[in-house]
């Protein structure tokens, strides 16, 4: 019997879905190797290398093979791959071949596209289909995809940010953006730098944004981190303020709205009218910030939803494809 797999290689995270029996495996998008020569030797893969982030000696490096929606390492990809499969016990043999429904970023090359296919090619898959992540964002959401009744998503993930409108299984116009969560921690770290003169890991940059930040100016929480003083190289204490994530991410805001104005300046009026009826549904982990909502509305005018399940809607989506053949091949037909 055909074991079906459905496989999200996220920015920030690796979902893996079986059918008939849900999402199975949910780990960090990262590997930690040891340098040997001008080689690297894994020693960690997922949630395990994620655990020692920041905390290495020189010679050991974390990174991921997959970032902002593009494989830096079909090589790395295919090891972590094989080993989630290996966590899962899912071997390919004669009798129970496996096929992958494989989530992309819209907008990839057909050299980015074969990447894909390559690591799950790797693993012995007899049959890879490539789906754009924005379909299972709104599968979701449970959007009639099939319908004629056009729907906008916008997916802020780890390393992209997607937004499209569909309308009968097709997207009729959408866009990636390749920033996201990681770029946002990213400015945080420098800004932090920047304003206390002192280091933070990439790690509690995640943390701070998740915990304190905010959209609304009168916010005034703030958190205590570790840090490390640029001067003295020693430990200190700071206390960040909401205004500080505020400060150190509002650019990266303007882009996500640049990109829905760009994808609903294209729009036929009819599909717009849609769009204007419906709102606009936004998923993916920054989503959940506290002033998204009224932020969004505010500068768009239009009804905004976000997503119950903000962190899963992916891999939600994703469950339900393997589950449903059918809908897997209304998408492949209109892609």
């Amino acid at each position: 019997m055909e074991t079906v797999l459905g496989l999200n290689f996220g920015s920030s995270v690796v979902s893996i879905a079986k059918k008939g029996e849900g999402l199975v495996l949910k780990e960090a998008n990262l590997i930690s190797a040891k340098k040997n020569g001008a080689s690297l030797a894994i020693d960690r893969i997922g949630d395990t290398a994620k655990s020692v982030l920041g905390k290495t000696d020189s010679s050991t490096v974390v990174f991921s093979p997959v970032s902002f929606g593009e494989i830096s390492s079909v090589e790395y990809a295919t090891a972590m791959l094989k080993n989630f499969l290996s966590k899962l016990g899912i071997k390919h043999s004669m009798f129970s071949p496996i096929k992958f429904i494989s989530t992309i970023p819209m907008g990839l090359s057909e050299v980015e596209k074969q990447k894909y296919i390559d690591i799950c090619e790797n693993v012995k898959a007899k049959d890879v289909v490539l789906i754009p992540r924005i379909y299972c964002c709104a599968v979701a959401e449970n959007i009639n995809i099939g319908a004629n009744n056009a729907n906008m998503i916008v997916d802020i993930g780890g390393g992209t940010i997607d937004c499209a409108v569909i309308n009968l299984n097709t997207i009729i116009s959408g866009s990636t953006l390749y920033i996201g969560g990681r770029s946002m921690d990213t400015s945080i770290v420098s800004y932090i730098k920047f304003k206390y003169g002192a280091t933070i890991g990439l790690k509690t940059a995640t943390t701070l944004k998740e915990n304190i930040g905010s959209l609304y100016s009168n916010d005034l929480a703030k958190m205590e981190v570790t840090a490390t003083d640029d001067k003295t190289n020693r430990p200190v204490q700071l206390v960040v303020s909401a205004k500080d994530i505020y400060d150190a991410t509002y650019v990266y805001l303007d882009e996500i709205v640049k990109i829905i104005q760009t994808t609903l300046n294209t729009l036929p009026p009819e599909i717009a009218n849609d769009v204007a009826r419906n709102g606009v549904y936004v998923c993916g982990g920054y989503s959940k910030v506290p002033g998204l909502e009224k932020y969004l509305r505010q500068r768009l005018n239009l009804p905004i939803k976000i997503s119950d399940e903000s962190n899963n809607a992916a891999a939600n989506g994703l469950v339900k494809l393997v589950n449903t053949p059918e809908l897997v091949d209304s998408i492949v037909k209109n892609l």
